[in-house]
This record gives structure tokens, sequence and C-alpha cells, in this order.
């Protein structure tokens, strides 16, 4: 059975976006970074919010095609452009990037079944980088196994939180970066 691994980068007081949706805090660490591209590399398929897709569809597959792109920029767009993609929504659409497949729910109750479904078949792990909608409905119903949240050195104050309710979670490991930054990888208990 696969597990869902959520990835996600938030403050150190718990958002994972500023009130209006504000990214400006994330850290690009390079070696944070070449976790993410092995994380990803290993991944059976991505599983994003629609809304994220949107974004991701218009940046990667040009980054991938930028020489100059910064870091690792450029192979990590090819690496998403060949990934398999799932797309979280509840009504379809013509999803244009490569890769890509809906995954067309229209409530929580059928949210739950398809996933489990996914999870179901053979495989590794199924990576969620949400965004922010589509990370509360898994963490709401349990369907999140493994956390692995990259904690950035900002403090917003306010902003989009990640967790809906109270979640016990079960330390596994943390990884320090030069940059301030560092991922810390829990399970769910």
């Amino acid at each position: 059975m696969r597990k869902v691994i959520l990835q996600m980068m938030m403050t150190l007081d718990g958002f994972v976006a500023g009130p209006n949706g504000e990214l400006d805090w994330i850290d690009n660490d390079p070696v944070m970074g070449e976790a993410h591209f092995a994380l990803a590399m290993s991944a059976d398929a991505a599983i994003i919010g629609h809304t994220v897709y949107q974004g991701m569809a218009q940046f990667w597959p040009q980054a991938a095609a930028d020489p100059d792109a910064p870091n690792n920029e450029a192979e990590f767009g090819r690496l998403m452009n060949g990934m398999h993609k799932i797309v979280v929504s509840s009504k379809a659409e013509d999803l244009t990037w490569a890769n890509s497949e809906p995954l067309l729910v229209t409530n929580e109750d059928e949210l739950v079944r398809q996933i489990g479904v996914l999870k179901s078949k053979s495989g590794d792990y199924l990576l969620l980088y949400g965004g922010v909608r589509t990370a509360r409905r898994f963490i709401e119903h349990g369907l999140v196994d493994e956390y692995r949240l990259d904690l950035c050195p900002t403090v917003l104050g306010s902003g989009k939180a990640l967790f809906p309710k109270r979640t016990k979670l079960k330390f596994i490991s943390a990884t320090p970066y030069e940059s301030g930054a560092m991922t810390v990888i829990h399970q769910a208990e």
C-alpha cells in the first residue's frame, strides 16, 4: 500500500501562506532544494490541488527550458514535466501540462474513497504538494501518512494555517540548513 507524503514549506508559527496568499518568506536554500528533488524523483506521482496546479503548470515548463534558472530549477522543472500529476478538482477542466490527469471529487466522501483507491495500488508513495485547502482536506480525513515540512526562519503572525485542528504527530527526524531553515519529518499517529 502506498503512503501519502505531504511536502510543504511553512513558517515557524505554522502558516503556509500570508493572509493574502503571500509566499515571499519562502527560503530557497539550495541544499533543501536538493532534498526536494530527491523526494520528487522517487515519488510514484504528485497530487496537486487545482489552484496550485495552475501556478505550477505556468512556472515549471518555462523553468525547465531556462538555461539561466537559479540553483536546480531547470532540472526540477524537467522532473516535474515528466512526473505523473494527479489534479484534485471539483469540476472537469483541460489539463494542458504533460502527464496530468484529473481526480474529480464532488464531496468529502468521494475524496476519501478515491485517495483510498490510489493508496491501495502498488508503489512507494504519492507526493502531496497541496495547496493549503487540499492539504487541509487530506489532514482532516487522515489521508496523510507522513509530513515533510520545511520550516522557514520567518514568523508571519497571521496567515493561512496548514493544520485545521489539533493533530498529534510522531517525530521522525530534523535536518537543519545553513540558511536557518530546516526540514522536519513526522508521521501521522
